[in-house]
């Protein structure tokens, strides 16, 4: 028995079967099955019931399932307190929030590269919804989102927070007192994707229900959102560290509301099986390159 078979082994037993095991694993499916053969034979037990369209644990399948991840848990605290840095090695996919792209994400890499050269980072800049589902998945590895209670599951790091504000452009017609919610519900809103966290935000913010919610400009860029905004398209909640100098510019403008500011928290999130000392690594070195508030 070795931790190649164990790790096959958790695999098949978290995706339901031999193929999708070796897809996670970037194995052949034979080599997969070869490894729980010889794991079956050291053991003299039959772990899965292959009987049936989707493979199932037997009853010595579910009792070694604690032992599996012990043991695979231990060997990964081995490899990042007594290894070298050099050791941590492979491909990490990585999902990104656009704020996190634009602001620290290159030091981060910076980081990375320095302290850790065998690691290679794939990056995927893309919204919360999709990214949150890509972890879960195992298509990320690890992604650095905007916090939500919809990544409860998850293993997580605080990235610390982000002041955002309500922003117009110069031309927009502002009145010359406090802004209200109810002003934001009669103006245009331009939102940050269709089905993304800020506009979920937004829509709690405004106090809108489902049913009525209201059809709006959307865009998936920051740079678009700030754009839409200048031209008078509507008025937009907008991060403040990407905007300072649209705003010195007079390019844009900050409503004046009660309160003033709303922070937007951040975190770095993985599954507790995609928990590796890779994995850990990249989460902790996230939290050290954070530039946002803590």
């Amino acid at each position: 028995m070795n931790i190649k078979q164990l790790e096959a082994f958790l695999a098949i037993a978290r995706h339901g079967s031999f193929a999708e095991a070796a897809e996670r694993l970037n194995l052949t499916q034979s080599t997969v099955s070869v490894r729980m053969k010889e794991l079956e034979q050291g053991l003299g037990v039959v772990l899965f019931d292959r009987s049936r369209r989707q493979v199932q644990l037997t009853p010595k399948g579910r009792e070694l399932l604690d032992y599996a991840d012990r043991a695979i848990s231990l060997q990964r605290e081995i490899r990042l307190h007594v290894g070298s840095p050099e050791a941590i090695s492979g491909v990490v996919r990585i999902g990104v929030a656009e704020l996190i792209a634009v602001t620290w994400l290159p030091r981060f890499a910076a980081m990375v590269r320095e302290r850790h050269p065998g690691l290679v980072l794939e990056f995927e800049v893309a919204m919360n919804p999709s990214m949150l589902s890509g972890v879960r998945s195992g298509d990320l590895d690890v992604a650095l989102v905007i916090s939500t209670d919809s990544a409860g599951d998850l293993r997580t790091r605080d990235l610390g927070s982000v002041p955002f504000a309500w922003m117009a452009g110069a031309s927009f017609d502002l009145p010359d007192r406090i802004v209200t919610i109810d002003d934001l519900r009669r103006w245009p809103i331009i939102y940050q994707g269709t089905d993304s966290f800020m506009r979920q935000l937004v829509s709690r913010l405004l106090h809108l229900s489902g049913r009525s919610q209201r059809t709006g400009t959307s865009c998936n860029s920051l740079a678009a959102l700030a754009s839409l905004t200048i031209a008078g398209i509507g008025v937009s909640l907008m991060p403040l560290e990407t905007s300072e100098r649209d705003i010195k510019e007079g390019r844009l403008r900050i409503l004046p509301m009660k309160p003033p500011r709303i922070d937007v928290g951040y975190a770095a999130v993985c599954t507790e099986a995609a928990s590796s000392p890779a994995v850990n690594v990249l989460m902790d070195l996230a939290m050290e390159a954070s530039t946002f508030r803590h």
